[in-house]
């Protein structure tokens, strides 16, 4: 995985979660447990993350991320492929 990626998206989560910059976004984590993302949120964040990288995630895939592992994979395929 990409490091430059990983911290865009760790950027994008904490905006739209309001998250201060001293948080550490995991991979582990849970964006709705542990970062507070609900699906309204999350709709941001893949929004966010297509415009950042010019990529579609899609929704089909957006409906099945759970972790921020989940949406770092997505991302890095897209991005690779």
């Amino acid at each position: 995985m990409s490091e430059a990626i990983d911290n865009k998206i760790a950027a994008i989560l904490k905006q739209v979660a309001e998250l201060p910059d001293s948080f550490e976004v995991k991979a582990e984590q849970d964006l709705k447990a542990d970062l507070e993302i609900d699906s309204l949120k999350l709709i941001d964040v893949v929004v966010l993350v297509e415009a950042e990288l010019d990529i579609e995630i899609g929704d089909e895939f957006a409906g099945q991320i759970v972790t921020v592992a989940d949406l770092q994979r997505q991302v890095d395929s897209l991005v690779a492929g």
